[in-house]
């Protein structure tokens, strides 16, 4: 009996040297990869891999620091030089490095004997911005769910990041998030898009649009009362921004609620006189429900107080363009030439009224592709063919 124990204890005694063998032998071929020709890197990779890949299926050294000490290099080498051995060594390089960082009871890094704190933070900071441009890639690839799960990964790395070496690349938690939404989105995934919207306010990311995604959410998912409520709060943090305005002009318009928003403007507006975006949001609600004549009184007050206001310029000439086709709708109607030619040629000096505050607008900013869009129109409109190229060729060289 005493023999058959003493053969089982050799036995153990010689497999558990094997295992720690294979660790030894895993560190000997990284090296090995780290000095070899570019040719011969993935063949050690693979050969440290098989090695690193024992030591961590056997339970004797699954949990062993030193194993963790290999497999965190061996795993982001293998990353950057050779995916296709493992299409998830980025997780599991990000997973070792981590473990690698685990204190003792006196409070040292468990790896300590093999390799500083100061190389592991620098190995998981690798592994944040491989991760954070997988991300990247996989978005652009179209595989949303992996680009989820690459972005959510680098959240295990943040509170290890002291040194915010993460942030001086622009990887923040919250462009990550704003990342992660986009994949989200695209996957449908209301109640995830709706919890990464939901933490970008909350930790006050500043984007106007954050509050209009999470409003057509609601939206579209018939909560009424929420949808207004989130484009509410963003106008008051962001009250000048013209991509919210009109996100609630059209909310309040698909609510049949613009009656209510006008008043509400109505009684701001007699408080406050002057305000050219009270003046304009107004404005701007009834050119969207085609009251033309009170929107161009509002948007002339606003000329009247800041003559270099793009949006009252603009606006003004997309007004006196629905005036003249409004005119060249009545004359293809009518068969009396002469009546014909009178409207023509009143329809040709509305476009030219529209033209003045156009091309006032294209002064005050010559990159607004919109403004440059109905310029190229109406120059073409009232036979200014050279003024047309001139502003065709303009948005052909914003649009490179």
């Amino acid at each position: 009996m005493k023999k058959i124990l003493f053969l089982c204890s050799i036995f153990i005694t010689l497999h558990c040297t094997a295992q720690k063998h294979n660790i030894v032998n895993a560190s000997i071929s990284l090296k090995n990869a780290n000095k070899a020709k570019e040719t011969e890197v993935v063949e050690h990779l693979k050969e440290a891999k098989d090695y690193i890949d024992e030591a961590f299926n056997t339970e004797s050294t699954s949990n062993s620091p030193k194993m963790w000490n290999y497999k965190a290099p061996i795993y982001l080498q293998i990353a950057l030089k050779a995916p296709e051995l493992d299409k998830n060594a980025i997780f599991k390089a990000t997973e070792a490095h981590i473990k690698c960082l685990q204190k003792d009871k006196k409070g040292r890094v468990i790896v300590r004997k093999w390799t500083s704190e100061e190389d592991i933070l620098s190995g998981l900071i690798q592994c944040g911005y491989k991760l954070f441009n997988i991300g990247i890639e996989k978005y652009n690839a179209q595989e949303y769910a992996s680009s989820l799960d690459h972005y959510e990964a680098i959240f295990d790395i943040m509170p290890l990041d002291s040194e915010d070496q993460l942030k001086r690349g622009n990887i923040t938690k919250e462009t990550v998030l704003y990342n992660s939404f986009f994949s989200s989105s695209k996957m449908n995934n209301n109640e995830k898009s709706k919890e990464i919207l939901k933490k970008l306010i909350e930790i006050n990311f500043n984007e106007p649009a954050i509050f209009s995604h999470l409003s057509k959410i609601y939206f579209d998912e018939g909560n009424n009362e929420k949808a207004l409520s989130y484009i509410e709060r963003g106008r008051e943090l962001f009250e000048d921004d013209q991509g919210l305005i009109n996100e609630e002009i059209n909310l309040y318009i698909k609510l049949n609620k613009t009656d209510e928003l006008i008043a509400k403007l109505g009684d701001a507006i007699k408080n406050d006189p002057e305000n050219e975006i009270l003046l304009i949001i107004r404005g701007t609600i009834y050119l969207n429900t085609k009251n033309y004549k009170l929107s161009e009184n509002d948007l002339k007050k606003v000329i009247g107080i800041d003559p270099n206001n793009f949006e009252a310029n603009f606006f003004l000439g997309e007004i006196f363009v629905h005036y003249s086709n409004e005119i060249i709708e009545k004359a293809n109607k009518t068969n009396d030439n002469n009546i014909y030619e009178k409207l023509r040629k009143k329809s040709q000096n509305s476009f030219k009224k529209s033209l003045t505050y156009l091309e006032k607008a294209y002064e005050i900013d010559s990159e607004n592709k919109d403004n440059i869009t109905l310029l190229k129109e109406i120059y073409y409109r009232v036979g200014d063919y050279k003024k047309s190229e001139e502003m065709k060729i303009k948005l052909s060289e914003l649009n490179k």
